[in-house]
């Protein structure tokens, strides 16, 4: 029988590790995985989103998804601060997911982050300064 491996809500353990990091240097910023009502002035969004390309072996050949036990998730990263400092908040975030890997998010093993991108792009709904981080991650998984 095939070993079922258990891969780690990313989201969640992005959130509680931004969290911490972002304390750690008394940001204030809010990390969140869904937009509480009212919407805080300065927070950061994560979200995983595998649907959006990437440019490697795994679109060109159709091999997306989870390896043996290492899953490869891409998150996306959307910085808000309603005082104009989204670009300083994003900033801020990269240079804490590019020194996090290899090392541990919490419980979680992180092999690997790749930065693949920043995107600015202002908030549709409420005209909010607004910077997005595209990163993918190579985390492992767990025996069930």
């Amino acid at each position: 029988m095939t070993e079922r491996i258990v891969y780690p809500d990313i989201e969640k353990t992005l959130v509680d590790y931004l969290t911490a990091q972002l304390t750690a240097v008394s940001d204030t910023a809010k990390v969140v995985t869904r937009v509480p009502e009212p919407r805080p002035a300065r927070m950061v969004r994560v979200k995983r989103n595998d649907r959006i390309l990437r440019q490697d072996i795994e679109d060109r050949e159709g091999r997306r998804g989870p390896n043996l036990i290492l899953d490869r998730p891409r998150v996306v990263l959307e910085c808000t601060d309603d005082a104009g400092a989204a670009a300083d908040l994003a900033g801020r975030v990269r240079a804490i997911l590019s020194a996090a890997a290899p090392g541990y998010l919490g419980t979680v093993w992180c092999e690997y982050i790749e930065d693949v991108g920043l995107e600015n792009d202002t908030d549709p709904a409420t005209a909010a300064p607004r910077h997005a981080i595209i990163a993918d991650l190579i985390v492992r998984g767990k025996a069930d």
